[in-house]
């Protein structure tokens, strides 16, 4: 499970940022966009958008069908969608790539429930925090990978089929590990499928709601959403305007962001057993607040000109550099640990039977809030407003959150410290 979740993560990224890096630099063509660079907020909504319309359905088969089938079918797709974008790379179809980019989502949208809803199977209640982390950990670097991937090869001769080459063998090599997912059972093998997506939307919610203390957890882990997907797909643009830098530094920024939050996913994973984690999460995101509102301030310490712009080497052997490094790095490293425990209890509170539609719910609601969190960046594009302004919202949302966990701490302290419900790992 963790093999294949990280190799599609890789591959879903690797084409992403492809994309995000080869429009702007002029090496990838759409047409259909008068301005090249309005192409990126809305490919940056291109897979959250295929997850609010595919949510409905994923999560009813998740509960309906046996884990080990459903991961089996799910990156047996995967694998075929990713040939056909090779091949769009390859052949400098930019249409098509941004195409299957939008299938990719579709995809996303089958497997996340199944892969979600499967932890509580595979671990005990008060390893959910842990599992959540070496997952997360394992996400997040293979974000990095895609990142750094995608980004540097676009930019070389024969970049789209290297591109294309690298997509295809990512899923090839998740395909492989889904082959040994442990079988787990169905959560409900008698569920009657429904494709009224907005009766099931509807009814994927309630079951959020009726379920005590799921909620708050599933809404604060959609607002990482907005905000990851808002710096991601600013980044760019943050490194060509602010930091005067050159495009494979544009594609290591998204790379430290990354490296942040795999090493927040780590820290999280070693939260005690015997607690929720949630305190930590309240700390963690009150303190990516203030670092994301200090990079504001740091990026002239290491920003180039548009005679001399900044490279990399330049930028990991300066200070100035280093110290904006290392708040990029901070700042996504402490919302790594604000995301895992929220996750947890999440997986923890929701009822058996509707799980995987709770956790359905759980990805449309991140979908939900990660598209205006990529279309926020037109507030930029269509404005040319300073991009280190991104970072400054963002930061003040974070502070934001972090005075609601506080207040509900002070008003609710058991709903917000549960307790584990089990040691023993329930059957599969």
């Amino acid at each position: 499970m963790w093999t294949a979740l990280s190799f599609g993560t890789f591959a879903d990224n690797t084409l992403r940022q492809a994309l995000l890096i080869g429009i702007p630099a002029g090496i990838i063509s759409v047409p259909v966009f008068s301005k090249p660079d309005d192409a990126i907020p809305v490919i940056g909504t291109l897979l959250p958008a295929a997850i609010l319309i595919f949510s409905s359905v994923s999560g009813q088969l998740a509960d309906k069908y046996e884990t080990s089938l459903m991961f089996r079918r799910t990156k047996t797709a995967e694998l075929f969608l990713m040939l056909t974008a090779g091949a769009a790379f390859a052949f400098g179809w930019g249409g098509l790539a941004i195409a299957m980019l939008f299938a990719m989502g579709a995809q996303s949208a089958f497997f996340s429930p199944v892969r979600v809803s499967a932890m509580p199977k595979y671990l005990a209640f008060d390893e959910l925090v842990r599992g959540n982390g070496l997952c997360n950990a394992g996400l997040f670097t293979f974000i990095l990978l895609g990142y750094l991937v995608g980004g540097s090869l676009i930019v070389l001769p024969d970049g789209g089929v290297l591109v294309g080459a690298i997509l295809v063998i990512a899923s090839s090599i998740g395909l492989a590990a889904a082959l040994f997912a442990p079988h787990a059972a169905a959560n409900d093998p008698d569920l009657k499928l429904s494709f009224n997506g907005f009766k099931q939307t509807a009814r994927m919610f309630r079951h959020v709601f009726e379920s005590p203390g799921v909620a708050p957890p599933l809404f604060g882990s959609a607002l990482f959403y907005f905000l990851s997907t808002a710096l991601t797909v600013a980044i760019p643009l943050y490194g060509r305007d602010a930091l005067h830098a050159t495009p494979l530094v544009w594609a290591a920024l998204n790379g430290f962001f990354a490296i942040g939050a795999g090493l927040g996913a780590v820290t999280a994973a070693s939260l005690s057993r015997k607690t929720s984690g949630l305190g930590a999460s309240t700390i963690a995101i009150a303190g990516a607040g203030i670092m994301s509102i200090a990079i504001y301030f740091l990026t002239p310490l290491a920003a180039g000109t548009a005679e001399a712009p900044l490279t990399l080497e330049m930028m990991v052997t300066s200070g100035g550099g280093r110290i904006l490094i290392a708040a990029l790095i901070l700042t996504s490293g402490l919302s790594g640990v604000y995301i895992a425990p929220l996750q947890a209890a999440m997986q923890r509170r929701a009822r058996r039977d509707v799980r995987a539609r709770i956790m359905a719910a759980g990805a449309f609601a991140y979908a939900a809030f990660a598209i205006p969190g990529s279309l926020s960046v037109l507030a930029i594009t269509r404005t040319g407003a300073d991009p280190r302004l991104a970072f400054v919202a963002a930061g003040a949302v974070m502070l934001l959150a972090a005075g609601v966990m506080i207040y509900r701490r002070r008003t609710l302290p058991h709903g917000l410290y549960d307790e584990m419900l089990s040691d023993a790992p329930p059957p599969l």
